[in-house]
């Protein structure tokens, strides 16, 4: 990045530290009259002195080892709290200001868009790890972001319209947000974004056959009724029992968010990771789609069934490694994108819900298909000319 951008972002860091330290300081003084500000009060203070740290230049080689510690920690701290800081400054305003609280409530909403920028590029950046990159960015960063403007209106301390909330708790905005934050911090690590256009060295057959595939799975999964190998090719069910908004920007949301960071953010990360290996495509490919599975453990703990889960796990890494070689080869962020949104706006809106019921033994043998259709299908792209097509690309593009 040019020097003059790096300096703005460093300036940004220090306001918007500096307001919400304020506002957080204020709220402590004002609540139960001060109760709470002296242990608040200085919890805060040492923890406004490490936030400003990483943007202190004249003792980089001073305390190192701290240094890379507090990198982390303030990368979890700053992505789940300022939104909660925020809301409280936000409060605060509309106690002492003319304006409107659905109209600060609003421009909140806005800047949520862009608040974890500076964050990402004065705590984040210095974390060289590829292992911590990938970390912090699944974790932390993906959960806090995506779920921002959620957090943002969870206190009871801003009143929100009910549409606010609705489009907030869709994560759609935080997907945005999401996308802003990662492009910046990957240029930051001195990557390069993904692009839209298609590869002109891919075949277009090749690329048809990747539309047909993620299309037909896509209705296949959110509408055949069929409950044998007999049925399920033959029966279907076109009703949506839940074809809303708040259903659609739910599907909607991982279809932006997700291949943002799989396939393009920690799929990266992992190519670069490799180049130097000989098979770094499959190092690549294998990995971030077993990840994607893996990272599907949490939906245990929103309520869904273990089986479920478990089952959703396994289909999520034969999806992954299908929307990856979708992305490598196709050269397209959108193709992979497109595929996986499909899929999810149309099982939400004809199940009518965003969480998956245990399975029962047919459903297992559909996951057993899809795993030999997916994996098939990722082999043979990491194979003959499709591989060289892929390794020209990520050599001229990616990396």
């Amino acid at each position: 990045m040019a020097p003059e951008i790096e300096q703005l972002l460093r300036r940004w860091y220090v306001g918007q530290l500096l307001v919400l330290f304020v506002a957080g300081l204020v709220q402590l003084f004002v609540t139960n009259n001060g109760f709470f500000f002296p242990a608040g009060g200085m919890v805060l203070l040492v923890w406004g002195l490490f936030a400003w740290w990483p943007v202190a230049e004249d003792d980089q080689e001073q305390w190192w080892r701290l240094r890379h510690v507090n990198y982390y920690v303030q990368t979890v701290l700053q992505f789940t709290l300022f939104p909660v800081l925020l809301a409280n400054l936000l409060a605060l305003l509309s106690q002492v200001s003319w304006l409107d609280e659905q109209g600060l409530i609003a421009v909140g909403l806005a800047y949520l868009l862009v608040m974890f920028v500076p964050v990402a590029f004065v705590v984040t950046r210095p974390i060289e790890s590829v292992i911590g990159r990938i970390a912090v960015l699944i974790t932390a960063i993906f959960s806090g972001v995506v779920s921002a403007h959620s957090t943002f209106l969870l206190l009871p301390i801003l009143k929100a319209p009910a549409v606010f909330e609705m489009v907030s708790d869709t994560g759609i905005l935080g997907a945005f947000g999401f996308v802003i934050t990662i492009w910046v911090l990957m240029r930051a690590w001195g990557l390069k974004g993904p692009t839209a256009r298609f590869n002109r060295h891919a075949q277009a057959g090749l690329i048809g056959l990747i539309m047909i595939v993620g299309a037909a799975f896509s209705l296949w999964n959110a509408f055949s009724a069929g409950g044998s190998w007999a049925t399920t090719f033959i029966h279907w069910d076109f009703r949506l029992r839940s074809a809303t908004w708040q259903m659609f920007l739910s599907g909607l949301e991982p279809g932006i968010a997700e291949e943002w960071l799989y396939r393009f953010a920690v799929l990266t990360l992992l190519l670069q990771a490799f180049r130097h290996r000989k098979h770094q495509l499959d190092w690549a490919v294998w990995l971030s789609g077993g990840l994607f599975g893996l990272w599907h453990i949490t939906n245990v703990f929103a309520g869904q069934p273990l089986s479920a889960t478990i089952e959703q796990m396994i289909f999520a890494a034969t999806l992954g490694w299908f929307l990856v070689i979708a992305y490598l080869y196709s050269g397209s962020i959108l193709l992979p994108m497109a595929i996986h949104a499909a899929i999810d706006v149309l099982s939400m809106m004809a199940s009518g819900s965003q969480t998956m019921v245990k399975p029962d033994a047919f459903e297992w043998q559909t996951i057993g298909f899809t795993v030999i259709i997916f994996v098939g299908l990722t082999i043979y792209f990491l194979t003959g000319s499709r591989r060289q097509v892929m390794q020209e690309r990520v050599n001229q593009r990616l990396m």
